[in-house]
């Protein structure tokens, strides 16, 4: 099937088949087309140059890799890692060095027997409620407020993942909306206007690098950023904070993929409020240099990651 068998059209939207997110075709959804498509073009022709000069010499074992259920599309951000990583995509399960358990989906079950390794295999709930829930185990403070006792405002939000439907309410309801979760509401601002979210990606146990996604307060839970800014983990957390977002990670069973973590202005205390384990990325708003620059530290962490789990 082609790539235009994952999207559909309705009401002026593009629906991404797979989660339902509903994007309007405007002019920004086609300066988002044409950065990805130029980012995966460059993407491509580099893996091509470095697999055409590794045709004179064989230093780097070989590793293929296999996705199952899905097999991700070129804008996830496993694709250009794997590229630069210098993994080989194979179709055929049992004969894969490795396997990635690919599945844009909230739920999975873990259905694999594989003698081979398996990223993500268990990695089977990243519904916001779980991942309250397991934040506040590892965290020791909560994230999750019960909006019928709570007094105050707070945030109310669908389950899913890449809806971008939050809406800040008032406590205490009456009632609680079926398929809805509502959480503190966090002030990642520091001035009011400028709301930052620290994207933060999982290679086995290290954050290889950071994006800082700046929007502004009209857009503050939209996936819409003005400006994306390349960073490190030092430079944003403290060696406590890191380690207890590798436990979270950890206690999620996410192998590869991204978090979205909030510093709460009032006290500096961090809130993981999302995971994705099919990350989309690096974001289109990241200048093009630093793209490059953040997906070969991805690749390079998880070239690293699958030789150390094929040692074991």
């Amino acid at each position: 099937m082609g790539l235009l068998s994952d999207f559909s059209l309705r009401d002026g939207h593009l629906v991404i088949k797979r989660t339902g997110a509903a994007i309007p075709i405007d002019s920004d959804l086609v300066k988002e087309v044409y950065r990805a498509g130029s980012f995966i073009t460059s993407v491509a022709a580099i893996r091509a140059t470095r697999d055409a000069k590794n045709l004179l010499k064989s230093e780097q074992r070989r590793i293929t890799i296999a996705f199952t259920p899905d097999t991700p599309r070129p804008w996830y951000a496993i694709w250009p890692v794997c590229k630069l990583a210098g993994l080989h995509f194979t179709k055929t399960l049992n004969t894969a060095d490795i396997l990635f358990h690919f599945e844009d989906s909230l739920t999975a079950s873990q259905t694999h027997t594989p003698k081979v390794p398996v990223l993500n295999g268990a990695c089977t709930d990243i519904s916001k409620s779980r991942v309250a829930f397991v934040f506040e185990q590892v965290f020791g403070y909560p994230l999750t407020i019960n909006p019928t006792h709570y007094k105050g405002a707070a945030l109310e939000k669908s389950e899913g993942n890449g809806v971008h439907d939050g809406r800040i309410i008032v406590c205490p309801i009456n009632n609680k909306k079926t398929g809805a979760v509502y959480q503190k509401l966090i002030d990642n601002s520091t001035d009011g206007k400028v709301f930052t979210d620290i994207r933060t990606p999982i290679v086995g146990d290290k954050i290889p690098t950071l994006y800082l996604k700046q929007r502004h307060r009209a857009d503050r839970f939209s996936n819409e950023n003005f400006r994306v800014v390349l960073t490190t983990p030092e430079e944003i957390f403290t060696p406590q904070e890191y380690s207890k977002i590798i436990s979270f990670a950890r206690a999620m069973h996410l192998d590869f993929g991204g978090l979205d973590i909030l510093r709460h202005s009032a006290d500096g205390r961090l809130y993981i409020v999302d995971v994705n384990k099919t990350d989309m990325g690096p974001p289109t708003a990241l200048p093009s240099k630093d793209k490059h620059i953040a997906i070969q530290k991805l690749a390079d962490a998880f070239r690293n990651f699958v030789e150390s789990k094929l040692l074991k």
